[in-house]
């Protein structure tokens, strides 16, 4: 028989969990992290996987750190004195250089291993480069925009080409990718895909709109991943529109194989 392994959390969420014991508490604390905190609770059902929650909050780094982009750590240690940056990198060290290593690092979450050269599904997520996660966003992006602007009937092809001219040749090769199998039927609705599609062309709007369009299918702490994977700025904006579109339904998310199509 497998033995079930509750996903590892967020530092702080699974010291929440840890340390709290009614779950009515937990669920007062909004945002990501009382989610989390909620999640982390709910499956941390076993003494040996509350001990390792509780190890890895005691821990001065969280695990995986190199998997992080390195503009969250920079942004962690604004405004810290210069030791923090060798605390960090060390790994803790005596009380203060643990408590700066803590302080530095304490919203990144444990980082998985990059592991996939693409994205295959929801679990591949969070285990590819950042590069690699920035560019499938983009392409999701893209196909939902493209899908979007097919609405236009007869007028399609010139606001595709009008909309490239703004945001990018990418969007010429999702209008032809779109129309054949995997991706065909099964981008979500149209009605979805413009909804989605309510952004400002700018060079970040595929990734945008490609995080919109995954958020369905990703849980609480794959969203914090995705956000400390790509760089600050990107990872920032990316989060929020994941926490923004999470609650959309499935339905109206793109299916497994044209996200995972190549």
């Amino acid at each position: 028989m497998t033995s079930h392994v509750a996903p590892e959390p967020g530092v702080v969420a699974g010291a929440l969990a840890v340390a709290c014991r009614d779950p009515d508490v937990l669920a007062r604390i909004a945002g990501p992290l009382g989610e989390a905190a909620c999640t982390a609770y709910a499956t941390a059902s076993d003494r040996a996987t509350r001990v390792r929650w509780a190890e890895a909050a005691r821990a001065p780094v969280p695990a995986g750190l190199r998997g992080v982009h390195p503009s969250w750590i920079e942004a962690g240690l604004a405004g810290l004195p210069a030791r923090a940056r060798t605390a960090v990198a060390s790994g803790g060290g005596d009380e203060v250089d643990t408590w700066l290593a803590r302080w530095a690092t304490a919203s990144i979450p444990p980082m998985p291993a990059v592991t996939a050269a693409r994205v295959t599904s929801p679990g591949s997520i969070t285990r590819v480069a950042a590069a690699t996660l920035e560019g499938w966003l983009a392409d999701t992006g893209a196909d939902q925009l493209a899908l979007a602007l097919g609405a236009a009937g007869k007028a399609a092809v010139a606001a595709v080409a009008a909309a490239a001219r703004i945001a990018g040749g990418r969007l010429l090769e999702a209008a032809a990718r779109i129309a054949v199998s995997p991706r065909a039927g099964a981008l979500g609705p149209v009605r979805a895909a413009i909804a989605r599609c309510r952004v400002t062309l700018d060079d970040r709007a595929f990734v945008r709109i490609g995080a919109r369009a995954v958020a369905p299918h990703v849980d609480p702490l794959a969203r914090l991943q995705i956000m400390h994977r790509l760089p600050w700025p990107l990872g920032l904006a990316v989060g929020d529109e994941l926490v923004a579109a999470a609650h959309l339904a499935i339905a109206d998310a793109p299916r497994w194989d044209a996200l995972a199509a190549d």
